[in-house]
């Protein structure tokens, strides 16, 4: 799926999951949408599922992409600032041209920050810009070092670049809760999500910024260099409290010797540096020579090296945009929105040490559809007891066909290692060795046994303990827990917020 056609899908689905009343979008329009999708794309049959080799199968995305696109123009006819929104999103294109001119312009101005007719050949500003782009060097090889060692570890200035870059899309979003409050929820949603699923396109945008104002801050200062050259008699010298003339040659030999081998200027004998620093108050020799190797230098170390930092982050940014890594809750939405066109689902509710009451199961029924898509089917497995874990893995193998695997475990259980840790582990195994399209896997606690017997004890504040103390636990072997009343989420209407908790804990291996 294309960069746009995910901003679209993921703006009519924060829509859609906000937009409860049908106001923005009604329920006639979104079947019409699904219909006219499978008809545009020419499936005229179903596809066979929504996973495709452990993600989302062609012919889903390109359905949802279609439908999006006949729905976003719907509400775009009615609120047409949404096209500024979605064009916002992606980052500004002219406030990173912006910062790149700005470079220049610094870069040009650097260039008479030693006077208009002097060049001190030893002294910023060419010499620091050079230092402070070696710097800057070591630091992103450090930070790609890590990377590859802690995949989530995060590259803090290009990120904050990319929240500034789209500061005014948030202030947008902001500003239409004064007129369409429904519309606002949608668009914070939206904002939200894509900012993290699309937060390496961003980030990697930002980072390019950052690399093309670095490279026009260096072409600036050559281009200052020789415009003045050519309007003033520059003059080069050098002066220093430490070093004499043969320590100044070595320190330039190191400095501009790459310049100077690329150029075939030499770097001048200590004699004549020596000239040159005794005639300092007379002006120094011509500088034409060095400013070349200084052009040179500055080319060599800050414009070629940013322009290729810059050529690799436009590589995966194409990459990126043509083939967007989807969210894995795509696929329930996808699932739903289609009417049940891509497949029915199968959820296989696997309780662990735990036998749900009729209140409870009558709960999944209610919550889980809410959740993960109207027409899934509930496949609720017999309880599997202590003791019992080989029992348990014939039972998730019994549930292979499965898109989603939910794990049911009772809060009143303090969770132990040796048990719950093991079954936990088992699934990730079971996961790890499963063939693809493998299901995903939902860890759900159920609230109301305990909350229950805590409310007759008049201890409810154990509730919120225990409620944590499960979440913890399951975060340290990997995954997210939802807790949940199930009984009571039978008898009331489902909550917002409780399908975003389980929309959020709903876990998707990855491919081996």
């Amino acid at each position: 799926m294309r960069e746009d056609e995910l901003r679209s899908v993921l703006l009519v689905k924060a829509i859609e999951e906000t937009d409860g009343a049908g106001t923005l979008l009604p329920p006639a329009d979104r079947v019409a949408a699904a219909r006219d999708a499978r008809r545009a794309v020419s499936e005229a049959a179903a596809p066979s599922g929504v996973m495709e080799q452990g993600a989302l199968s062609q012919a889903a995305q390109r359905t949802g992409a279609e439908r999006a696109r006949i729905l976003l123009a719907k509400v775009v006819a009615r609120h047409p600032f949404l096209k500024t929104v979605l064009g916002l999103s992606g980052g500004s294109a002219v406030a990173g041209a912006i910062v790149v001119a700005l470079g220049f312009l610094v870069g040009a101005a650097l260039s008479a920050l030693d006077g208009t007719r002097h060049i001190n050949v030893l002294a910023f500003p060419v010499l620091g810009v050079v230092a402070w782009n070696l710097a800057m060097y070591a630091a992103i090889f450090a930070a790609w070092i890590r990377s590859r060692r802690a995949p989530t570890s995060r590259r803090r200035v290009p990120e904050m670049l990319a929240h500034l870059a789209t500061g005014r899309l948030s202030r947008l979003v902001t500003k239409s809760g004064a007129f369409n409050a429904p519309l606002a929820e949608a668009l914070g949603r939206f904002t939200r999500e894509w900012f993290a699923a699309a937060r390496p396109l961003l980030v990697a945008r930002a980072a390019r910024v950052l690399h093309l104002s670095a490279a026009a801050l260096g072409i600036g200062l050559i281009v200052g260099l020789y415009v003045r050259g050519i309007a003033f008699d520059y003059r080069a010298g050098w002066e220093s409290t430490f070093l004499d003339a043969s320590q100044a040659r070595a320190v330039l030999s190191v400095i501009y010797g790459p310049a100077s081998l690329v150029t075939g200027i030499a770097i001048p004998d200590a004699a004549v540096l020596e000239a040159m620093r005794s005639n300092r108050a007379a002006g120094g020799e011509g500088a034409a020579p060095w400013i070349h190797l200084l052009a040179a230098t500055v080319a060599l170390f800050v414009v070629l090296p940013r322009l290729a930092l810059s050529l690799a982050g436009t590589l995966f940014i194409m990459r990126w945009s043509r083939r967007a890594p989807l969210p894995a809750s795509l696929a329930a939405y996808f699932r739903g929105a289609l009417d049940g066109s891509i497949a029915r689902g199968l959820v296989s509710v696997v309780p662990y040490a735990y036998e749900p009451s009729a209140d409870a199961r009558a709960g999944l029924r209610a919550l889980l559809p809410r959740a993960l898509g109207e027409s899934l089917t509930l496949d609720s497995r017999a309880a599997v007891r202590y003791g019992e874990e080989e029992r348990f893995v014939q039972e998730l193998d019994a549930a292979g066909k499965a898109d989603v695997v939910v794990l049911l475990f009772n809060l009143a259980a303090t969770p132990e290692e040796e048990n719950h840790g093991d079954v936990i582990a088992g699934v990730r195994g079971w996961l790890a060795a499963a063939p693809q399209p493998r299901p995903q896997l939902l860890v759900l606690v159920d609230e109301g046994p305990y909350t229950e017997r805590m409310a007759t004890d008049g201890a409810t504040g154990r509730v919120a303990e225990r409620r944590d103390a499960w979440q913890q636990f399951v975060a340290a072997h990997g995954l997210a827990a939802c807790s949940v009343n199930l009984a009571a989420a039978g008898r009331v209407e489902v909550s917002r917020e409780q399908v975003d908790l389980l929309r959020g804990a709903l876990w998707q291996p990855h491919p081996a």
